[in-house]
Formats: structure tokens, C-alpha cells, sequence
């Protein structure tokens, strides 16, 4: 019994997140119309747009022709599966201690004296704060006859904007987020973050080696006079070039890219307030990250 209610529960959450909201057309039967992309996700590259109607009763499928959705049916298969492949998204933290502070402290007054030689510096007091940060796993496929892949793990400051690409030993990581009093205040929503991300991956990708597209491109001119032969004798040319359009869409060079799973990460940051003596007194607030050894003065 707690099996059946949860199948139901499973797929309307599922559609709610589509933003799809199904009209129960009977008592036991619901309707709901799929989009183009949603059919495709579920039902392959050649489903396209229709009305959806399903049912978690046998009887009721049987009797209305209605899809059903159970346990071990192709339909839950197919829901399951798609809600698999969505990015999946956690929390986690790289602990301060990871870092030894003493070796911090010298670093940066280190890099201040060369930039100012004649300056002294003082350190004033420290804090220990946590930057939150926007890590997203992509794997970029490079589609046309041969498949090839790649997986890249961007990290977005949620701070100021920027979008670097730090390699952070995952043994290192723990679950959870850190105490919100110890948080750097984030300034981007996560929209805009990963529209960020999106900007960079392409400006990325539009100065990429071409040469796989070019070859691909070179592969696919051959296989369409191929394609062109062999459906010669068709004595429909209309379906005749729907049948090579189809063959060529599947196969021409393109890339696709695919959250896998994301997480807010808590990077360690020391803020020190740091005197500067030279013909004047000033103070500087620096923030330092230990993870890309950068840090900004405010």
C-alpha cells in the first residue's frame, strides 16, 4: 500500500517540477500535454508533443487505454531514469585548519613588501570567514559519428562574480555548510551564477581547437552523397529527404553539456587588517584565499 501511494506521489512531484499540472479527465485518469523536448527525454529523438494520459490502476488502463504507471513499468522506468540524469545538488566545506596560518600570515606580508618596498607592515587582527562558492560537475559531449567526452568542475565566488577553476582533493571536503556568522554575505543569486558560468564555458568553446568539428563536418558531406545513393530509388522524394535530414541532424558536430551535480562549497578566507607605515599611516582589510594563494585589499 505505502509502495502505490508513493509511485503517484513520485510523478506528480515530477510534473510539478515540469511545470506541468495534470487534469484528472475521470476518477482515476489523468491527462496532461508533454512538450516536444519532455517527449524526446522520455520516449527517445523521434517522440514529439502530444497528450498524456496514464493511470495507477490496472483495471483503469486496461479499460481506458490509458498508460500505466506502476512498479516495474516501462513509463516509471523512463520518469525515474530522466529524474536521474538531473544535477543533483549538495553542501560542503574545506575546513581552515587545512591551511597552517603562520605560513598565510608570512605569505602575505611577503607579497606586500615587494609590491611596496619602503612600506612596514603590521598586522593588526585576523578572522577566520568562509566564502560560499557555486561548484557545478558539466560533462561537455562532443556529438557527430564519434562520441567523445570531457567532465570540467567550475567554480562560480558567490561573492564577486568570478569563475575560476581550482582543484579542491575531494577526501578533503566535509558535508554541511559552515556557521552562517562565519559566512562572507554572498551577492549573486544562484541564477545569475550559473548564467556566469554559461558565459564563460562558451566564450570558452568558441576559441577551441575546431579541428574535430571540421572533421566531422568532412565526415558527415560523405555520408550524405552515401545516404543520397542509397535512397535513389525511393519513389518518394519528400520522404526521401526527411529520411537523410533526420540522418544528418543526428550526426552533424555539435556539443552538448549536461549538469551532473552541484554543490555550495565553503572555501576558507583570511581577513586581516593590516597596517601600512610609510610617510603616512593606513589601514588595509585584506581577504585571502589560500585555495588560488590571491587576495583582494579593501
Amino acid at each position: 500500500m505505502q509502495q502505490s501511494k508513493a509511485i503517484p506521489e513520485l510523478v506528480f512531484k515530477f510534473l510539478e517540477l515540469c511545470q506541468l499540472k495534470p487534469v484528472e479527465i475521470r476518477k482515476g485518469i489523468f491527462q496532461v500535454h508533454i512538450d516536444d523536448t519532455l517527449a524526446k527525454e522520455l520516449d527517445g529523438w523521434r517522440a514529439k508533443a502530444r497528450l498524456f494520459q496514464f493511470t495507477f490502476d490496472p483495471k483503469l488502463a486496461e479499460t481506458y487505454q490509458a498508460e500505466l504507471i506502476s512498479t516495474g513499468s516501462y513509463r516509471l522506468d523512463t520518469i525515474v531514469r530522466l529524474i536521474q540524469k538531473q544535477a543533483v545538488l549538495s553542501s560542503g566545506l574545506l575546513p581552515h585548519d587545512v591551511f597552517y596560518e603562520p605560513v598565510v600570515q608570512r605569505r602575505i606580508l611577503d607579497r606586500l613588501k615587494i609590491q611596496n618596498p619602503t612600506s612596514r607592515f603590521y598586522i593588526l587582527d585576523h578572522q577566520l570567514k568562509y566564502g560560499p562558492y557555486l561548484w557545478v560537475t558539466l560533462r561537455l559531449t562532443y556529438l557527430a559519428y564519434e562520441k567523445r567526452e570531457e567532465l570540467r568542475k567550475p567554480l562560480v565566488d558567490l561573492v564577486n562574480g568570478k569563475v575560476v577553476n581550482y582543484e579542491i582533493p575531494a577526501d578533503l571536503l566535509k558535508p554541511g555548510s559552515c556557521d552562517p556568522k562565519l559566512a562572507l554575505r554572498r551577492r549573486l543569486s544562484y541564477k545569475k551564477a550559473y548564467q556566469l558560468l554559461q558565459e564563460t564555458l562558451t566564450g570558452e568553446l568558441k576559441y577551441a581547437d575546431p579541428q574535430w568539428a571540421i572533421t566531422a563536418a568532412e565526415q558527415l558531406k560523405q555520408e550524405q552523397a552515401q545516404l543520397e545513393q542509397y535512397f535513389q530509388d525511393m519513389p518518394d522524394a519528400e520522404e526521401r529527404n526527411i529520411r537523410i535530414a533526420e540522418l544528418m541532424n543526428r550526426a552533424r558536430p555539435r556539443i552538448q553539456v549536461r549538469p551532473l551535480r552541484a554543490a555550495i562549497l565553503y572555501l576558507p578566507k583570511f581577513v586581516y587588517r593590516i597596517m601600512q607605515v610609510d610617510a603616512e599611516e593606513k589601514i588595509n582589510r585584506i581577504t585571502y584565499d589560500p585555495v588560488s594563494s590571491q587576495y583582494e585589499i579593501s
